[in-house]
């Protein structure tokens, strides 16, 4: 499956990343030389934030999945798809600023 590669390579790049979170919303910002770069981050909503934790601690397409359905109120096909999508903007977004 094309979704654990695109994992294990946003878990490759999660070292240069830093959450911060800002109300409701975390900031998912690269780090260039150790300093976080402000002018380059990504907003990520609850959602966002939970999957992208569970992708940095470990987790593969499945085991997220499993989370998403026992966490909300979705369908097993929506949910795949939803993370799908998503798991590839991550991708494009930590790959290309990395």
């Amino acid at each position: 499956m094309q979704q654990n590669q695109y994992i294990q390579e946003i878990q490759a790049q999660s070292p240069h990343f830093v959450c911060k979170e800002v109300g409701a919303d975390t900031l998912l910002v690269p780090l260039r030389d150790n300093v976080a770069d402000f002018n380059q981050y990504l907003t990520l909503n609850e959602l966002g934030s939970f999957i992208y934790r569970l992708v940095a601690a470990g987790n593969n397409f499945d085991q997220i999945h499993a989370s998403l359905l026992e966490t909300y109120d979705v369908s097993t096909d929506q949910a795949a798809q939803d993370l799908s999508f998503f798991i590839e903007q991550l991708h494009q977004y930590t790959v290309g600023h990395a």
